[in-house]
């Protein structure tokens, strides 16, 4: 798609960056540059995963990469088998699933900013791609994503591809169509939210035009994308008809059903272990109250927004981000800018069905940092200097880089480290002690203590009493119990579980630590009695 005349921004800024500002290979060195110094924050600090999104990771991704190099591709209700797939790969290299996930994200960072620095320099100028990239690379959010485990890195990085190839060059090659489908595919079978593209696409080729192309000319492209990004998920949705019934088979309307008619009413849990199972497809969600269900998507056009210049951006380029589309409006815009901006908005509208996440909108970074860059251009803020080179732009694009660096570096400082530690010291002593066990099965609220410890995950049975709790463990055929802090504040009625000396007689602490308090229970039972008189 067409480059055309763009706004010249913070071209004073310049002449204070290196010559790597406009080398050729400026966004290859960006990358690099990025992925070393996060490998080594990434591999020395971030040790255990944390209890936020990666507890996906360990609860799904990882059993389904272990089924993946058995033979089997499972199908997982909620995301496709790219992720996994591709992390049982990279984990016969690393020989861990955790060190294997967090290299993924690193590296696909690295790659998404070179894919954005390229897509920035053909919209805007080297000096403002450099500067644009620099902003999504020591942007909080971005950072924290790259040291964690998860789809986040590895979709951010197949879209920023995805929309490279696509808006790159004037009249689009059949080829970078093709390429462009391919990757946006994958990135389905990363995430389904993956699925805007096809209602994106043709969005910005018939109502923006960047190409300013006829009609059939138009057509066609639409089509080729189209027709390439089916045959990419292809044989993943005919796998999914004939296993499940239905080609784009997920339960991501199970999500979709919390936002609308259960957040702030119930908990997270009572609402996965009660209300879902009355939802059985998105049509029903829909219609379950179609007032109440528009009413809570347009809210969230406000709520979303909010979230993202304040948590995702920080409202110091936020602010910048929302000049950019006064900028916009009042300067002209070249058309195939106009286009990733409508991409990016029909992204944003996917998002309105589910709860805010900033992750979810790790994306609309380029996006939002357009127009941003968009912003910087205004007038006003070039004519204003202060002698020979140095433009009002200049002071506030620096100054907001190193603000924003401040945040990100004192935010992920706390954060990098703040997986639940007190794990890995109870596997070490089982591991010491008991010995390995991976067939055994362990009760815990979050799935690291199974991990960690080598066994099968049963979930936290939603119960109020200790006898429905050990009734539950023993259909469950359960040998184990791990209770921590975040049991205790999922499960609040089994809080004394963290001070072992206050066990019930059918759980038998094997190992404790205090700070944090975190406790592994053995379940007595007849065969477990046997056991221990037979050791003895």
């Amino acid at each position: 798609m067409a480059k055309s005349k763009s706004p010249q921004v913070v071209t004073a800024f310049a002449s204070f960056l290196p010559t790597i500002v406009r080398h050729p290979r400026a966004g290859l060195a960006l990358g690099a540059a990025y992925a070393v110094i996060l490998l080594y924050a990434g591999l020395t600090y971030h040790v255990v995963g944390d209890y936020g999104i990666e507890t996906d990771f360990f609860w799904s991704y990882v059993p389904t990469a272990r089924l993946f190099l058995q033979g089997t591709i499972e199908i997982e209700n909620f995301h496709g088998p790219a992720y996994p797939v591709v992390l049982g790969i990279i984990s016969l290299l690393t020989g861990d699933f955790f060190t294997a996930g967090v290299m993924l994200s690193i590296f696909a960072a690295a790659c998404t900013l070179f894919c954005s620095h390229a897509l920035f320099k053909k919209l805007t100028t080297p000096e403002s791609s450099f500067l644009g990239t620099l902003l999504i690379a020591v942007n909080p959010v971005f950072v924290q994503y790259s040291y964690s485990a998860g789809t986040d890195m590895m979709f951010f990085a197949l879209l920023a591809g995805s929309a490279y190839l696509l808006f790159r060059q004037s009249s689009a090659a059949k080829t970078d169509i093709v390429f462009s489908a391919f990757l946006a595919g994958i990135a389905y079978l990363t995430r389904y939210n993956g699925i805007f593209v096809v209602a994106a696409v043709p969005a910005v080729l018939f109502l923006v035009n960047p190409d300013r192309s006829p009609l059939k000319r138009r057509a066609e492209i639409s089509g080729l994308f189209l027709a390439a990004f089916f045959l990419t998920i292809l044989p993943w949705g005919l796998y999914c008809l004939s296993e499940r019934g239905s080609f784009f088979y997920n339960k991501n309307y199970l999500n979709i059903a919390y936002e609308m008619y259960a957040r702030g009413s119930m908990t997270w849990d009572q609402y996965w272990f009660k209300a879902a199972e009355t939802y059985t497809s998105l049509t029903e969600v829909v219609f379950s109250d179609p007032a109440r269900f528009l009413t809570t998507v347009g809210a969230n056009i406000w709520d979303h927004a909010v979230g993202d210049m304040g948590i995702l951006l920080g409202w110091q380029v936020g602010i910048f981000t929302l000049a950019g589309i006064g900028v916009a409006f009042k300067d002209r815009i070249s058309r195939v800018t106009a286009g990733f901006l409508v991409y990016s908005l029909v992204f944003f509208s996917v998002l309105l069905l589910v709860f805010y996440s900033e992750r979810f909108s790790l994306f609309l970074l380029m996006g939002y940092t357009l127009l941003a860059l968009i912003g910087f251009s205004w007038s006003k803020f070039q004519t204003l200097r202060f002698g020979r080179n140095l433009t009002l732009a200049g002071i506030l694009a620096g100054a907001i880089i190193v603000w924003t660096f401040s945040r990100s570096y004192e935010f992920n400082r706390a954060n990098i480290d703040s997986g639940p530690k007190e794990i890995l010291i109870i596997a070490e002593w089982f591991k010491r002690t008991v010995g390995d066990n991976p067939e055994a099965i362990v009760l815990t609220r979050k799935p690291h203590a199974a991990y960690y410890l080598n066994m099968q995950m049963g979930g936290f049975p939603y119960v109020d009493t200790y006898e429905e709790l050990l009734q539950e463990a023993r259909k469950a055929n359960a040998r184990y119990l791990y209770f921590g802090i975040m049991e205790a504040a999922m499960r609040p009625q089994f809080q004394s579980l963290l001070d072992p000396r206050r066990a019930p007689t059918d759980l038998k602490p094997l190992v404790y630590t205090n700070v944090p308090p975190a406790v592994l229970y053995e379940i007595v039972t007849k065969d477990s009695t046997l056991r221990r008189n037979e050791e003895k």
